[in-house]
């Protein structure tokens, strides 16, 4: 796996980008309701990318328990 320096990170996680990826997954402002987060099934760190494919609309708490599994994995 490459390593992904914090450019790219800032770069897939920056507002612009998540914003266009959100309205083409059909909210149509850009921004998520309430409870709910954007979650990139291949991390970022990892070098996933912030695309339609690579996100899903998920509640917040279910995306917290995503990442406390992972932590317990040590994938994080």
């Amino acid at each position: 796996m490459a390593k992904v320096t914090k450019a790219q990170i800032r770069k897939e996680r920056s507002p612009e980008k998540i914003q266009k990826v959100l309205k083409k997954k059909g909210y149509s402002g850009g921004n998520l309701p309430k409870g709910k987060v954007l979650h990139h099934i291949k991390p970022v760190a990892e070098g996933g990318k912030t695309t339609p494919k690579n996100t899903r609309v998920i509640p917040k708490k279910k995306h917290e328990q995503i990442h406390a599994n992972r932590r317990k994995r040590g994938r994080i």
